[in-house]
């Protein structure tokens, strides 16, 4: 893998025998991967398997922006935001039985005090009963409150219209914080409705609170919450 100069480091993608990739403020050209005749191993299957449910739960979680605006790059490690969302949910979430963790939050800046997240057929609701920024600069700052997260669902009731799995984007609207600090909210769908959240058997929500400015930009953010399934 060579670093990429001059007009090469606008572009990306596949060119001819070489692909090129960004990485951080970077590009980089590699040789394009040989397609194998043979037949994948056990174990290679199992490897890009967590590799294809990392990516997609680094996507989803990206596609929400107030948290993908929390998770700073690590330009000296040349990583971004996302890469860091992959490492850091890469091999750790068995989607066969839904346990292990999601990381949806690698900080926890934002103190939470009884946070909940509840499934029901209905959909989702998230509570808490206090919250509080370490940083006092931050917690000046605060004038709004949301949460948002991703849900896994498995074991679809007909599985003739729905694949094995999916991952659900949620968010609920934003509040003014209150004297008391305590938030408490129904969420809405942002990767589909209530009738998919419904077609499957099981689910577990994995969600974060964010503070925001007066002008809605996110200051602040809880580590991960989860729900049971």
């Amino acid at each position: 893998m060579a670093l990429a100069h001059g007009f090469m480091e606008e572009m990306s993608g596949v060119l001819g025998n070489v692909v090129i990739v960004h990485r951080g403020k970077k590009t980089f050209i590699k040789n394009r991967p040989k397609r194998t005749e043979n037949p994948l191993t056990e174990l290679a299957m199992l490897k890009r398997e967590k590799f294809g449910l990392g990516g997609k739960i680094a996507s989803a979680i990206s596609s929400i922006s107030e948290i993908k605006l929390l998770w700073a790059g690590n330009p000296e490690k040349n990583l971004t935001g996302y890469n860091r969302m992959f490492i850091a949910n890469h091999g750790q979430f068995n989607i066969e039985d839904l346990t292990g963790k999601i990381v949806v939050s690698d900080v926890t800046g934002l103190e939470v005090l009884n946070p909940s997240i509840e499934l029901g057929n209905a959909g989702v609701e998230i509570n808490c009963d206090w919250v509080e920024s370490k940083d006092n600069n931050k917690e000046k700052a605060t004038a709004k409150i949301m949460a948002a997260g991703i849900i896994v669902l498995i074991n679809p009731t007909e599985i003739n219209k729905h694949s094995k799995y999916q991952i659900m984007t949620f968010k609920t609207e934003t509040f003014p914080i209150g004297d008391s600090g305590k938030f408490s909210a129904n969420v809405k769908y942002l990767g589909g409705d209530v009738t998919k959240f419904q077609a499957f058997q099981l689910k577990k929500a994995f969600g974060v609170f964010v503070t925001l400015d007066e002008e809605g930009n996110p200051i602040d953010i809880s580590e991960t919450v989860e729900s049971r399934v």
